[in-house]
C-alpha cells in the first residue's frame, strides 16, 4: 500500500487527532471516576441515588451511572475512530477520512445528551423538595444495625458529616414529621425521639444506642447538629460538573474542527 510523508494540512489534521485522541482518553477517565464513585461505603451517594428526577423517572444516582457509561463509550469510540483519519492521512485514503468525519460528527449526539441531561440531573439534585421527598419516602428506622440500607445510610451521614435532616432542625418540628419513623412505626412515631440518634453530638457506631435523650428527644440546643444535610447532598454533585462539563464541551469543539477539516482535506485529493 502506497503511503507519502502528510502535506502542512496533513500534519494540522493530525496534530487536531492527537487533541482530540486526549480528550476521549479524557471522557473515559472522568465517566470513570464517576462510576466508582459509588462505593457502598460512600453514604452520601446511596442517598443522592434515592432522589429521583423528572427524566424518565430514574434516580439521581442511576442517571448519573448510565451518563458516565456513555461518555466512557464515547471515549473509547473517539480513541478507535481516530485511527481512520491517521491512516487517511498517511495512505491518502479518501474513504477513510469521510467515514472518520462522519463517525466523529455523528458522535455528537451523545455528547450534546450527556451534558444536557447532566445538567439537568445536577440542577434538579439541588432541589430541597426533593431530597425531603427522599427523605420521606426511604427513612424508616433509627438504626445503623439491622436498618434498612437508605436509612442506615441517612444515619451514617448524619454522624460522619455533622447533619441533621435536610433543612436545618430547630424545633421538635422538623423534615422528619412526615418520614414512615414518624408516621407508621419507630421511636418516633412512639413520642421517644423526635429526631434521630444519629443526629447527635459526638455519637459514633458504638455509642448510638446511648445517645443522650436530651437530645433526640428533647431536642435541646447545644445538644444535636443544628445544620441540615442539604450542602452536603448537593456539594457531592457539583465538583463533579465542571470537570465534565469542562471536558464534553471542548471535545465537542474539537469534534467539530476536526470532522469538518477531515472532509475538507479528503476532497484535497486527486484520487482515493
Amino acid at each position: 500500500m502506497d503511503y507519502s510523508c502528510p502535506s502542512e494540512h496533513g500534519i494540522a489534521l493530525i496534530i487536531i487527532n492527537k487533541m482530540l485522541l486526549g480528550m476521549g482518553v479524557g471522557l473515559i477517565i472522568v465517566g470513570s471516576l464517576v462510576v466508582t464513585d459509588g462505593s457502598d461505603t460512600d453514604h452520601v451517594r446511596q442517598v443522592l441515588n434515592s432522589i429521583t428526577v423528572t427524566i424518565g423517572s430514574s434516580t439521581v444516582g442511576s442517571l448519573v451511572n448510565t451518563l458516565s457509561i456513555l461518555m466512557i463509550v464515547t471515549g473509547v469510540a473517539i480513541f478507535v475512530v481516530t485511527w481512520f483519519s491517521l491512516l487517511g492521512i498517511i495512505f491518502q485514503k479518501r474513504f477513510l477520512l469521510i467515514t472518520y468525519a462522519i463517525i466523529v460528527l455523528l458522535l455528537l449526539i451523545p455528547q450534546i445528551t450527556v451534558i444536557s441531561l447532566w445538567n439537568k440531573t445536577e440542577k434538579e439534585s439541588r432541589d430541597k423538595d426533593k431530597m425531603i421527598e427522599a427523605l420521606n419516602r426511604g427513612y424508616t428506622k433509627d438504626k445503623i444495625i439491622n436498618s434498612n440500607p437508605l436509612s442506615r445510610s441517612w444515619n451514617f451521614m448524619f454522624m460522619t458529616h455533622s447533619c441533621c435532616g435536610v433543612n436545618p432542625v430547630l424545633t421538635t418540628t422538623n423534615d422528619f414529621d412526615n418520614t414512615p419513623w414518624c408516621t407508621t412505626e419507630g421511636s418516633c412515631q412512639a413520642t421517644s425521639s423526635q429526631i434521630p440518634r444519629a443526629c447527635c453530638i459526638n455519637i459514633t457506631e458504638s455509642t448510638y444506642n446511648s445517645a443522650p435523650t436530651s437530645c433526640h428527644a428533647s431536642v435541646n440546643p447545644g445538644t444535636y447538629h443544628l445544620k441540615g444535610c442539604y450542602d452536603v447532598i448537593k456539594k457531592k454533585m457539583l465538583p463533579l460538573t465542571p470537570s465534565t462539563n469542562g471536558v464534553i464541551v471542548t471535545t465537542i469543539l474539537l469534534q467539530i474542527v476536526a470532522g469538518t477539516f477531515a472532509l475538507w482535506y479528503s476532497y484535497q485529493f486527486k484520487k482515493i
